[in-house]
């Protein structure tokens, strides 16, 4: 009996050691102790917004426009878009997370339009454009953190489509639509144990001129996503 005595005691200095459970009143045994397994899974949540400016480029155009029996053309370029992206990371392990990502911007420089107005005079006329890009991402990546800092790289995946308008073709819409493969780093700073801020690079596996900057704060769920 007597050395079943020390087993326990010892254990309960054991317990107390690893700082997972703590007393929560002047009577012993209300205490409050952390979730099974929250120390080893790994598993955190955040959710980031900022602002991104995004180079893409834009195929020529070469169609008519049934609305108003014009010729439209543009030769290839390049668009530059201002969003806001919106990100919802999802970390599996200490450094491996996935993350689903939303953006939704305007265009501030696109390709000029010309518009053959042919059941006219034949002449060819620009007008005032208005442009819009839409994105929706899926990207698997690892990170590390070292003190305040977290640095990481992933690999994004999906679907966006650019839109333009121009005032001489009421109600027509020039679209390209096609499937982003983006190579990313990022680098963001704990302001506090749920807050942070960061940038984050991006650039296409498949066109060069196809590139991203990215500016965001994150709210996270748990302290420093478990990292300290």
């Amino acid at each position: 009996m007597k050395s079943l005595a020390i087993v326990v005691a010892l254990s309960g200095s054991a317990s107390a050691g690893h700082r997972t459970c703590h007393e929560v009143s002047s009577v012993v045994g209300y205490q409050e102790c952390s979730r099974f397994g929250v120390g080893w899974s790994g598993r955190s949540m955040s959710w980031e917004l900022g602002g991104a400016v995004l180079e893409l480029p834009f195929e020529p155009i070469d169609r008519m426009v049934t609305t108003n029996d014009a010729h439209a053309t543009a030769p290839n370029g390049s668009l530059r878009v201002h969003a806001i992206r919106l990100r919802n990371v999802y970390g599996l392990t200490d450094h491996f997370y996935i993350a689903s990502d939303l953006v939704l911007g305007s265009m501030s420089s696109m390709p000029t339009i010309l518009i053959d107005v042919v059941a006219r005079d034949g002449s060819t006329i620009g007008g005032q454009q208005r442009g819009w890009l839409t994105g929706l991402e899926l990207a698997a990546g690892l990170r590390t953190n070292t003190g305040p800092l977290q640095l990481g790289g992933e690999l994004a995946f999906g679907p966006r489509l650019a839109l333009i308008s121009t005032d001489r073709a009421p109600g027509a819409l020039f679209s390209q639509a096609d499937l982003a493969l983006e190579a990313r780093v990022h680098a963001s700073v704990f302001l506090s144990p749920h807050w942070s801020a960061g940038v984050m690079l991006g650039t296409s596996m498949v066109e060069r001129a196809d590139t991203s900057i990215t500016i965001a704060i994150a709210l996270h769920v748990f302290p420093y996503d478990g990292g300290r």
